[in-house]
């Protein structure tokens, strides 16, 4: 297979992997959320609505097609799908944020992604689902695909931030299989020129993120992220802090794709979009052989998921 396409294949998958992983813990807190143990059985060890917006995300920008991205027929296509994915019968099983659930409902009634996004809300559901946009596009065309995501539901400016730079971060770590600190300052210092939106919070929660990837191990106990360290110290519930952590697990535990998950997933906070965002720039720099068999086995709509990620690949060239 194509390097490149596993890649991108892969980066579907992880994000998957990593949200079907964090889901049992997600509201689980202190001693009972790092040690709980995860199900990994086929019909219990499944994604929740990170993976399953993603997936119409992913139709929206096969729907509208290669670049240059239109705005206004992108977020009209995005506003569909979204409105599309109300009706799902898999929806309310995949507990849907309420922001989520309040732009699309606003989209459907106004018909315009300008404003149905919820103005005073930065929710991890504007990042956690980006991950088709950087397989299909690249440069300013990847920064318009994210901004407009974003205001479909959530436009305050931190939310909107976040999903730009996280489309980004993917987008490099495909082209340069890699993923390293560089690729992150790289991203903090657009945050603080041109992806500027007047949040601040995201390029703030980066450079938290490579501090706390640098600190040396604790010698004498488990590792685990440091959630009030990464601002706004929420624990992944707002989109700079779910990206923040992510990034953090990412470099942190890098070597292990199933350590990094973990980590990810065992915090106080939105375990599911915190490690479906570590997985999906994980496997999208090291391709799917990083990606546990036994996971991948289990995995809900795993072909779906696959073609996808094939034809936004092959979108994107």
């Amino acid at each position: 297979m194509n390097p490149s396409l596993d890649r991108a294949r892969a980066a579907f998958l992880g994000l998957a992997l990593g949200d079907a992983y964090g889901r049992p813990l997600e509201f689980l807190r202190g001693a009972r959320v790092r040690t709980a143990p995860v199900d990994l059985s086929p019909g219990v060890f499944r994604w929740t609505d990170d993976t399953h917006m993603a997936l119409y995300l992913a139709q929206a920008a096969l729907e509208h097609g290669p670049g240059p991205v239109d705005a206004g027929r992108f977020g009209a296509a995005v506003g569909a799908q979204f409105s599309a994915w109300l009706d799902d019968p898999l929806t309310p099983s995949t507990a849907p944020g309420s922001t989520c659930l309040a732009g699309a409902r606003r989209w459907r009634a106004g018909r315009d992604w300008r404003t149905s996004g919820v103005p005073d809300r930065a929710g991890c559901g504007s990042v956690m689902r980006i991950c088709p946009l950087p397989l299909a596009y690249a440069g300013d065309d990847l920064t318009t695909a994210a901004r407009v995501s974003s205001l479909v539901t959530h436009a305050h400016p931190d939310a909107v931030e976040a999903a730009v730079a996280a489309s980004h971060l993917l987008r490099w770590t495909l082209e340069e299989a890699r993923f390293a600190p560089d690729l992150v300052a790289r991203a903090v210092e657009r945050l603080r020129g041109p992806w500027a939106e007047g949040g601040g919070t995201t390029a703030r929660a980066l450079e938290a993120a490579l501090e706390l990837a640098a600190r040396p191990a604790a010698a004498a106990e488990v590792d685990w992220l440091d959630e009030p360290a990464v601002p706004g110290g929420d624990g992944g519930w707002l989109a700079p802090s779910a990206l923040g952590l992510a990034v953090t697990a990412a470099l942190r535990w890098g070597h292990d794709f199933a350590l990094a998950i973990d980590r990810a997933a065992r915090i106080d906070g939105d375990s599911d979009s915190v490690a479906c965002l570590a997985g999906m720039l994980l496997a999208g720099a090291a391709g799917a052989d990083v990606l546990p068999p036994t996971w991948l086995a289990a995995l809900p709509e795993r072909a779906r998921i696959e073609d996808l990620a094939t034809r936004l690949a092959t979108l994107g060239g």
